[in-house]
């Protein structure tokens, strides 16, 4: 096997996770072998090819009329989850007009007031927007 072209391969796949971010954790898997990489890594590699192959009007689209910059909306409703009355908080973030990252989770407490909710709504997007740079 060529130990060259798998390099070659997986740095352009790590390039492409840029505007294909499903794929960046097996990238980041593969990675880990560029020094000694096996048969199965290298057809891990090409089954990714494939994916994107077949795949090609899929991922991130920048407009070139588009500024990059970095909006977040969150939301939260307050105790939602008629069982145990914990809410559900939900945040998105924008790159431009391309949707880079969301989240929705439970939270893991009851609160008392609709402010208290979204107020730990904006927290955990802070901390996510914060984690990211």
């Amino acid at each position: 096997m060529d130990t060259t072209l798998y390099r070659q391969l997986v740095r352009s796949l790590v390039y492409l996770t840029i505007t294909r971010p499903n794929i960046a954790y097996p990238v980041h898997v593969l990675s880990q072998f560029l020094s000694t990489p096996r048969t199965t890594e290298y057809a891990a590699v090409l089954r990714i090819l494939c994916y994107i192959k077949d795949t090609l009007v899929h991922g991130l689209h920048f407009s070139t009329h588009s500024f990059l910059t970095l909006q977040t909306y969150s939301d939260a409703d307050w105790g939602g989850d008629p069982t145990d009355r914990h809410s559900t908080t939900g945040y998105c973030l924008f790159l431009g007009d391309s949707l880079i990252f969301w989240r929705a989770k439970k939270q893991t407490f009851t609160a008392r007031s609709s402010t208290e909710v979204e107020y730990y709504a904006l927290a955990d997007t802070t901390a996510e927007v914060v984690s990211i740079r």
